[in-house]
């Protein structure tokens, strides 16, 4: 069951799943143990041949590159990078490029090109010895977000950092929006901001930016906004995740007056991750502390009354709340899937306890037409 808890109106119920949706069976779950506690995982490229990157935390804190492997196995190990610090986040660049950030804010850049990890730069903390706990591609520079309540921006080839903004709340996740124009964030007290790095700053007295917009998507005092992410083709599009289990769709179309369009209540315990499928405009998948991995999926939505050919709008227009599906890739379990990626009709996850999940020939729907916008 579905609950709209949009912000200032009335809470809906959405109908109960089909009788075909009930009927319709989880996927396969393949399972790989690799004797340490994960915190990331990441399809390194965007192809068929792309490898796995993994984060390590506590005892045999690593990164570490696995390949696909036919045998009994679903992976193979290709290089192992021990550290001294764990590592928190990961995020791909260009060039056959990984950016980590680490638990003591510092930044290293691999290059995972010709099947291993070769350090390329390492950068010292950035927010005073402070975790580095979520970081994000940002045109030519990376976005750091700390535990501190600090968001800088990092030149990775001078290793220069620029204060955005330093609050009294961890920051607990962020992404871009408005071709990185605008960078959005959540923190532990529940709160998503927005910044335009294209302000100019001046005439402050202070080198951080101020906020043009704040929002609070969860009527749940003090729930922390644990998963942002924006649509991989309509950026203004973006998808929220709480404590509490609940999800939200946010209208940035015009970020200084942004709105939270629509939540949902999803999941039992807290949301670890959301992610909008890179090609199939219309899923959206859900990761959460009970153990589950679900799909959203809008192709029912009303197509938006206009001239655009596109359904550019699937999520922000139409009588959406009644025309969600929620489909199960992975039900409640005892241990959760903490991170994901997609690619093709693929996902792969990973859990705390060390286990890595696949799960393959899922039923997405690509929309060529979506293909570099």
């Amino acid at each position: 069951m579905t609950v709209t808890i949009a912000s200032n109106t009335d809470v809906f119920l959405n109908p109960q799943k089909t009788e075909a949706q009930q009927l319709m069976s989880v996927p396969v779950e393949t399972m790989q143990h690799v004797d340490v506690k994960l915190s990331k995982v990441l399809f390194t490229k965007d192809d068929s041949n792309s490898e796995i990157l993994l984060l390590g935390k506590g005892r045999g804190r690593c990164v570490a590159l696995f390949e696909r492997d036919d045998g009994i196995d679903p992976f193979r190990v290709l290089s192992i990078k021990n550290t001294d610090v764990d590592p928190n986040d990961a995020c791909k660049m260009t060039d056959n490029r990984v950016c980590i950030g680490y638990a003591d804010g510092s930044l290293a850049i691999f290059n995972t090109d010709k099947e291993d990890l070769a350090l390329m730069s390492r950068i010292p903390s950035i927010h005073n010895g402070c975790a580095s706990r979520a970081i994000c591609l940002n045109g030519n520079a990376i976005l750091s977000a700390s535990s501190n309540g600090t968001l800088s921006s990092v030149d990775v080839e001078t290793g220069k950092s620029t204060r955005i903004f330093s609050g009294q709340a961890g920051i607990r996740s962020i992404c871009t929006t408005f071709s990185n124009n605008v960078v959005v964030a959540g923190d532990s007290n529940g709160q998503i901001t927005f910044w335009d790095l294209r302000q100019d700053n001046s005439e402050n007295s202070t080198p951080s930016l101020d906020p043009i917009k704040t929002l609070i998507p969860s009527k749940k005092t003090l729930d922390p906004i644990t998963a942002l992410c924006s649509h991989p083709a309509q950026s203004n599009l973006i998808s929220c995740g709480t404590d509490d289990g609940i999800i939200g769709l946010i209208d940035a179309r015009n970020s200084r007056s942004a709105s939270i369009t629509s939540t949902y209540m999803v999941a039992k315990k807290g949301i670890t991750q959301v992610m909008f499928h890179p090609t199939s405009n219309d899923s959206l998948l859900v990761s959460s502390l009970d153990g589950t991995l679900q799909r959203i999926d809008a192709s029912g939505a009303p197509v938006a009354v206009g001239t655009r050919p596109q359904k550019d709008v699937i999520w922000l227009e139409g009588d959406l709340a009644n025309s969600l599906r929620l489909e199960s890739i992975r039900n409640d379990s005892i241990y959760p899937i903490i991170s994901f990626d997609i690619h093709s009709d693929t996902v792969v996850g990973c859990s705390s306890i060390g286990m890595v999940s696949l799960y393959q020939q899922l039923p997405f729907h690509p929309n060529t037409q979506y293909n570099g916008r």
